[in-house]
């Protein structure tokens, strides 16, 4: 009975409770080597940074843009030092140092009178670029009525065309130099088989030869060239150049006689069948565009500014000293940034000798159309800003500010001082001047020497410019 009433403790399964655990010895650490030490960031940065490789920067050809604009001197600063040493050299004492023929032909077409001079403005301003006259003007009205239709697509292909075939010469001439340029920059074995297929460009009538030219480049040409970089895998200027060369031949390819008359084409079927116009505006398009060809095809010319053109390309080649080098290339260089898209100004030029005195003008012409924040051109409803520049060696410089609305006008002029005792007549003659044009002078005013900050007010219209064109890289 007393064994059945024993009470004895169970026994515990768990023989580590209330068992002090021994201490684990650690691992041993092996040195650390800092050749292969990770870097925990960089690749997460990487990864973050790699999602936003490919979207589209809105602001890198505009920034650039004024970047190069507001590093590249004015014309005033580059063009006239080149003219004015010109007319020094060939109206002077030194005019045995005129020998180039450009030269001699240049200071002959300064010589001007009035019309002249207008003649040689109205040249500049009517073939700024392709892309005028009546025709054009038609079709920016059809692109402004229908926005929302295919319209502006037909017609962006329309001047690509356009623009290619018309310029057939001048791209065929730059592939040539590509390719002279490429040929010097790749290996010897290379280069002389890119010689000797160069040779079987045709750049005497480019026109008439641009598909046996094309043939040549896309047969021959890009094939061997495809070769060269498979073996080399050169990344260095001859990269460069290729890619140069590609875009060349694009245009070469996308400007031929077919194309351009398979745009015309497309751009007159969506005029027809989506815009539903009738039978005599579509023949009224049909003979502006012609014309417009057929113009265009004539080559226009202009002894004044020909020449010029003829000198400066000259000039830049053989410029004796660094310094008319520098002046050659920044005047190229301005001339160029005039015909970006982001300038609001048709930007004219006139170096001229008058009555035996060098003078040297610049006129801005704010552009008709200006674009709103969607991008659309639309009718010009106020007024019409120029700018006028002018130096007369043996005065200064004189600056001018015309508002014009309609058929009014308001002018501001800076003179130099010397003229401060001349106001009145001055004014009286600029209020003359604008009557015998067809205006009325709402208000002349003459203010100080150096008061109209013309770069300064260019750069504003250049700023306003950024938000109606989208020009994407």
């Amino acid at each position: 009975m007393p064994d059945n009433l024993r009470i004895t403790t169970p026994v515990n399964v768990n023989e580590g409770i209330n068992r002090t655990q021994p201490s684990r010895q650690g691992q041993a650490v092996s040195p650390i080597d800092p050749s292969r030490v990770n870097r925990p960031n960089a690749e997460n940065q990487t990864d973050q940074n790699a999602q936003f490789e490919f979207l589209p920067d809105r602001d890198s050809v505009f920034s650039k843009y004024v970047e190069h604009l507001e590093e590249t001197p004015g014309l005033s600063q580059t063009m006239m030092k080149i003219m004015f040493d010109l007319f020094s050299k060939a109206g002077g004492a030194q005019s045995a140092k005129v020998s180039s023929a450009a030269m001699k032909q240049l200071f002959e077409a300064m010589r001007m009178d009035k019309p002249e001079m207008l003649e040689a403005l109205m040249f500049q301003a009517k073939n700024q670029t392709k892309f005028s006259g009546d025709a054009f003007h038609l079709l920016r009205e059809i692109a402004n009525r229908f926005p929302n239709s295919d319209f502006e697509a037909r017609l962006a292909e329309f001047l690509k065309a356009y623009d290619g075939y018309f310029s057939t010469a001048d791209t065929t001439l730059a592939v040539a130099a590509d390719l002279r340029r490429i040929a010097r920059q790749i290996p010897r074995p290379h280069s002389a088989e890119l010689s000797s297929l160069s040779a079987g460009l045709e750049t005497e009538q480019p026109t008439e030869n641009l598909a046996e030219n094309l043939a040549l480049l896309k047969e021959k040409v890009i094939p061997m060239l495809s070769r060269y970089v498979n073996a080399s895998n050169d990344f260095g200027p001859a990269r460069d150049g290729i890619t140069l060369l590609l875009y060349d031949i694009a245009r070469l390819n996308t400007g031929t006689r077919e194309a351009l008359a398979e745009k015309s084409a497309s751009l007159l079927d969506c005029c027809r069948y989506e815009l539903n116009f009738s039978e005599d505006k579509l023949e009224g398009l049909r003979g502006l565009l012609a014309n417009q060809m057929t113009e265009q095809a004539q080559k226009p010319e202009n002894s004044f500014f020909d020449s010029l053109m003829a000198f400066l390309s000259e000039g830049k080649k053989h410029s004796g000293s660094d310094m008319s080098h520098a002046l050659f290339r920044d005047t190229a260089n301005a001339l160029l940034l005039d015909q970006s898209v982001y300038m609001p100004f048709t930007h004219l030029v006139l170096p001229a000798a008058c009555n035996g005195k060098f003078l040297f003008s610049e006129l801005w012409i704010e552009k008709n159309g200006e674009h709103s924040a969607g991008g659309k051109i639309q009718p010009a409803v106020r007024p019409i800003h120029l700018f006028l520049k002018f130096e007369i060696k043996s005065l200064g410089v004189f600056s001018a500010e015309i508002s014009l609305s309609g058929r009014s006008a308001r002018m501001k002029l800076s003179c130099p001082a010397a003229l401060e005792n001349n106001r009145t007549q001055i004014g009286g003659a600029l209020s003359g001047i604008l009557e015998a044009n067809g205006l009325t002078p709402e208000a002349v005013e003459l203010v100080p020497e150096n008061s109209i900050p013309i770069e300064k007010r260019i750069m504003k219209k250049v700023y306003e410019r950024k938000v109606g064109i989208d020009v994407t890289v």
